[in-house]
């Protein structure tokens, strides 16, 4: 609880006191933002999308790693809830995707990160913060269709401080926070050609039926040879374009541009100018005039511009956002090789003012001639190794990040001042999330996806303030582990040469250490993934970044509900370092035979009666676990195939967060607001479990259906 002299000094910074004594205000009187009017409280303060202390800038996505990515600006240096040594508080964004254009909407996850009260400052180049711009995402399944349907989504993302936005709730407004939208475009789906299906083992033909396995192969490829379109292709192109839909023709400078920068490189060959220049003069462009044209061209953003720049401190990634514009400039459709656009990344963590190149990220982007309103919002992440400016939590690490975006060319990497011909470039400050530096220790830095030292080493369970390392989602207190179990050490370069092991056993029935041997999967720093497999006795050699960007050091397929302890190994050291974890595999959908911990079940009072009135409809459910987190009931269907959050009462009274006896709850929903049409009432069961180290809170649900009359 914040003592009368952090709300003095934060009353003194202009921080509002409904700030700073949000989580009593709203413990008190759920409703005293106006935000929950169905509940029996009056609303004190109307406050909604109060975007005074954070903001969302951009959303968008990057098509070849099918993350969506949402910028938020931090934008006054106190109004956090504490320093950096102190939990500060979370913002938090809940991603929806519509695929017809915001008719319907689908939940498609939520990310997390921590803010901090942090004084506001002054670079060396005279530039100052606040604001402070960071980034979170997640991982999306999106929808896809073959090249020649585009799938061309708008995605939605909420952002609200401190308050988790509702799941399957996309209109709701935070209280603090903001709400933004952005048309993306989906990579399109490849078909594959089974040319010989005798090759395929049995495990994959049994279940194909016999059609499929006799068929001979087809062999013509989708979507074709991807060959870029030649000069006098782009040049039809685009004065059909101009002709069909009567817009203003792309410029020749901008859909030449390669095959001007071929021609002026040096060391030409006088053959191929010769040939370069024919072409040209055949299809009536001047190539001098041309490149007198591109000479005067610098930083236009006419076609595509960097709209926002931020840093990832949960994937350690920093993540560009830039617009397309127009529908057309972009060298062909998407069953073409498109363009690409380049986005080059610089940073300056210390004390010399000077800008070090850190990689360039290439997106694809294409012609769509029935481009949505507000254009195509993409993102470009590129991975970053950052541990060796990372600090322990006494001092901010504030660092200027610049991104360049040009397009058809890479930009300079030696010159951070260079703007390209069709682009533009962007400068924020970010912050680096503290941490311990690298000191020549192996450790380690992440256990079942949560850090490793907010893990109870003797009950192998989570601390209070846990969150899922990849996306800042709150895990919170006693949460246990199941599925893949992934382990990581710190990527300091000096434990490069070293040999390492991690072994295994299970605490709960007495077990003995051994090796983990098991294949898992790595991603280098160009995002390119490869298989790794520990050598004889588990050994391996210790990851560089450069190969392995969260220093993965092995993977434990978790089974059953028990608890295991792995210890770390050095070749010649000995163990370094151990931590238990609490597996819980168990999340039953049902009442199993012998099972009086883990049960979900629901019944509904119809009286054998297909049909029910609409009134309140009464019924008894079942819902517990082991590492039990919640459980919500609610009614999907009807006209609209939509969710309908219906007010429910339990007899006795009982919250979402606690779990029921296993004679089950009595309780009342009500349907009086339904229109006449067949439901499926649905019971969802969550727990406190990270799974697959990357997901926190499994659900069960179990289905009831109704017709109302």
């Amino acid at each position: 609880m914040e003592t009368t002299t952090q709300q003095q000094h934060w009353a003194e910074q202009g921080v509002e006191p409904e700030r700073f004594s949000f989580h009593s205000l709203v413990a008190a009187n759920p409703n005293y933002f106006g935000t929950v009017p169905d509940i029996g409280f009056e609303a004190v303060l109307e406050k909604a999308s109060d975007s005074g202390y954070e903001a969302l800038s951009c959303v968008s996505f990057n098509p070849e790693t099918d993350r969506l990515e949402a910028t938020v600006q931090i934008r006054r240096p106190y109004g956090y809830l504490g320093g950096l040594c102190t939990a500060g508080s979370h913002e938090n964004v809940r991603f929806y995707i519509s695929y017809d254009n915001g008719v319907q909407w689908t939940d498609v996850g939520l990310a997390s990160f921590a803010v901090h009260d942090i004084a506001g400052g002054k670079s060396c180049d005279g530039s100052t913060w606040p604001p402070l711009s960071y980034v979170c995402g997640v991982q999306l399944t999106p929808r896809r269709e073959p090249c020649k349907v585009p799938v061309l989504p708008l995605v939605r993302a909420i952002l609200s401080w401190e308050s988790v936005p509702l799941p399957n709730t996309p209109d709701q407004q935070p209280i603090w926070g903001d709400v933004h939208e952005c048309h993306i475009q989906v990579r399109p789906s490849v078909k594959i050609i089974i040319e010989k299906p005798s090759v395929l083992t049995a495990g994959i033909l049994h279940p194909l039926p016999n059609y499929a396995v006799q068929t001979p192969g087809w062999p013509i490829p989708d979507p074709g040879p991807l060959t870029p379109l030649s000069l006098p292709e782009l040049a039809v192109l685009y004065q059909h374009a101009k002709v069909a839909a009567e817009q203003e023709s792309v410029p020749v400078h901008r859909f030449a541009l390669q095959h001007l920068l071929a021609s002026s490189a040096e060391n030409v060959p006088q053959a191929q100018l010769v040939s370069s220049a024919l072409v040209a003069k055949e299809i009536g462009i001047n190539l001098s005039e041309v490149l007198k044209n591109l000479e005067s061209t610098s930083g236009n953003t006419s076609y595509e511009e960097l709209e926002c720049l931020g840093l990832d401190n949960n994937t350690d990634q920093l993540v560009g956002s830039f617009r397309v514009k127009r529908p057309s400039g972009f060298s062909g459709g998407p069953c073409s090789p498109g363009s690409t656009e380049y986005v080059a990344y610089w940073a300056d963590f210390g004390e010399d003012c000077t800008y070090t190149y850190l990689g360039t990220v290439k997106v694809s982007t294409h012609d769509y001639p029935t481009l949505p309103a507000g254009g195509l919002c993409y993102a470009a992440p590129l991975p970053v190794d950052l541990g060796q400016f990372r600090r322990e939590c006494g001092k901010p690490v504030i660092g200027r990040v610049r991104a360049v975006l040009s397009w058809g060319t890479p930009p300079s990497t030696t010159d951070p001042d260079a703007l390209p011909y069709w682009g533009n470039r962007m400068d924020v400050h970010v912050q680096l999330r503290p941490g311990r530096p690298y000191d020549g220790s192996a450790y380690f830095t992440i256990v079942g996806g949560v850090a490793a030292a907010s893990i109870d080493n003797v009950t192998g369970e989570t601390l209070a303030g846990t969150v899922i390392a990849e996306n800042g989602q709150a895990v919170g207190f006693g949460a246990a582990f199941g599925s893949g179990v992934s382990l990581h050490g710190p990527l300091d370069p000096s434990l490069a040469p070293q040999q390492y092991r991690i072994l295994a056993r299970d605490v709960t029935v007495g077990g003995t250490f051994g090796p983990l041997t098991g294949t898992f999967y790595v991603v280098n720093q160009y995002g390119v993934g490869s298989s790794v497999t520990p050598g004889a006795g588990g050994w391996s050699a210790w990851p560089t970044w450069q190969d392995n960007t969260t220093g993965m050091l092995g993977l434990f397929p978790s089974a059953g509900d028990d608890l295991w302890e792995f210890a770390l190994e050095l070749s010649g050291v000995g163990v370094v370092a151990t931590k238990r974890v609490q597996l819980d595999n168990t999340l039953n959908a049902s009442i199993v035979a012998g099972d009086t911990v883990n049960a979900a079940a629901l019944q509904l009072n119809t009286f054998a009666e297909c049909r029910v009135p609409k009134a309140p409809l009464t019924g008894t459910f079942v819902a517990r676990d082991k590492h039990f987190l919640s459980w919500s009931i609610t009614v999907v269907g009807g006209p609209s195939g939509g969710v309908f959050h219906l007010p429910v009462v339990t007899t006795p009274f009982l919250t979402t967060a606690q779990e029921t006896a296993f004679s089950g709850q009595q309780f009342t929903i009500d349907l009086s607001s339904l229109e006449s049409c067949g439901y499926v009432v649905e019971l969802d069961v969550s727990d406190r479990v990270v799974q697959d180290s990357a997901y926190f809170g499994r659900s069960v649900p179990v289905y009831r259906g109704i017709c109302v009359e």
